[in-house]
């Protein structure tokens, strides 16, 4: 069963949902950052679109390879101080970005995106651990920061960079609140320390519904970082201002904080989730085909997009909650969905350059973004259903409670 010290009140108290939501609004800063100034790193670094999307892919790599540590990590170190660290870490990268060149710059990137991988990973452990009757909330507030976070770093970039006097100092600006997210995690050492004890066996791999899982988390988060890198260039291309395209990314991240709040909320008091994720999906779908065929309405098909990604943010954060019968086995399906499912995604961003560089235009990936935003639904039908998976259990058993499901 668990383990661990549960120290403070029975249910999350404010402080301990602000630290939640601190440290999760720089999960997202420094990634957000980059795709509104995208071209002028190009211009000043001399790189090609194909290397542009692997800068976006390298992080992302990143939480595939660094997921699969978690389980065993917060089992020997307390989960407070991992996020603590791993804040400061991401400060570290983040101000990394900012010493010019473009050693520098895939460095700070790399460093912030392991950090954020370990960090996001040891989260819901936390949440199952401390407060296993709370997790859609919980998962809600982190998900949730994870959007605004998200917007808040696309919106301010473009503006940061005129006030700054370029790309290198814009970048690294986000290592101050990822600073401070550090001094507020580091801070409770002494006052809390939750350990997971006992890991999950590893043959859940074997069951179904796992695969699911991380299928699904795999290419909603294809899609969005896909779309967070190339969005901004493909309206410009459409017509367009740098600021205007900046400015609907910010707006497409922005909107996305309202269902990533409140679908994990919805999704924890149902046994079944199947029918939000063909919702969230099918308008995710919609909007991309109507950014294709009638890019002049942008702010209509962005809005919608936000809408449906935050949603599916949401519900991929939360099933690993659901699915999981204990706080052994949300860490472990987390880093599971988290380690396949960021390998997966990793390629997104690349794809989609490699398609421009190859067809000259970005109709061409836009349509390969709206067939991976479509996989999103037969991938993850089965994780949608209700089983749970607890420490011991076996694939026959899981099997069994599937079909019955």
């Amino acid at each position: 069963m668990a383990g661990g010290e549960t120290p403070g009140p029975r249910g999350p108290g404010l402080a301990f949902a602000a630290a939640v939501a601190l440290v999760s609004l720089n999960m997202r800063t420094v990634f957000a950052s980059l795709p509104p100034l995208l071209e002028d790193v190009r211009d000043d670094l001399g790189l090609s679109a194909t290397v542009a999307g692997l800068l976006t892919a390298g992080p992302v790599l990143c939480f595939g390879a660094l997921a699969p540590i978690v389980p065993r990590l917060v089992s020997r170190r307390p989960i407070e101080r991992i996020v603590g660290v791993c804040a400061a870490l991401t400060a570290l990268g983040a101000g990394l970005r900012g010493v010019g060149g473009t050693a520098p710059l895939f460095a700070g990137t790399i460093l912030a995106g392991a950090a954020v991988a370990v960090a996001q990973t040891a989260l819901p452990a936390l949440f199952s651990t401390r407060f296993p009757g709370r997790g859609g909330s919980l998962t809600g507030a982190f998900s949730m920061s994870l959007t605004l976070g998200a917007a808040a770093a696309s919106g301010a970039a473009v503006p940061l960079e005129r006030a700054l006097g370029g790309w290198r100092a814009a970048l690294a600006v986000f290592a101050v609140p990822a600073a401070f997210a550090a001094v507020v995690w580091l801070a409770p050492w002494s006052r809390a320390r939750t350990l997971v004890h006992r890991r999950v066996p590893l043959r859940l791999r074997g069951i179904r519904g796992s695969w699911s899982l991380a299928a699904f988390f795999g290419l909603q988060s294809m899609a969005f970082y896909a779309g967070l890198t190339w969005l901004p260039t493909i309206l410009k291309d459409a017509g367009y201002s740098e600021g205007a395209a900046g400015g609907l990314q910010a707006l497409a991240n922005g909107i996305q904080f309202l269902p990533a709040f409140l679908v994990p909320v919805l999704a924890a008091r149902r046994r079944d989730q199947r029918g939000i994720m063909a919702a969230t999906v099918s308008v995710a779908v919609v909007a991309l085909v109507g950014l294709l065929l009638a890019p002049g309405v942008a702010a209509v098909w962005i809005v919608l997009l936000g809408l449906a990604q935050g949603a599916s943010l949401g519900l991929a954060l939360m099933l690993p909650f659901l699915r999981g019968g204990s706080p052994q086995a949300v860490a472990a399906l987390t880093a599971m969905a988290l380690s396949v499912g960021y390998l997966v995604a990793a390629i997104g961003p690349a794809l989609l350059g490699v398609a421009h560089d190859l067809s000259g235009g970005w109709n061409v990936p836009l349509v390969l973004l709206i067939a991976i935003t479509a996989a999103e639904l037969p991938a993850g039908l089965p994780g949608a259903r209700a089983w749970t998976v607890s420490p011991g259990i076996n694939s026959s058993d899981i099997s069994r409670a599937e079909r019955g499901a």
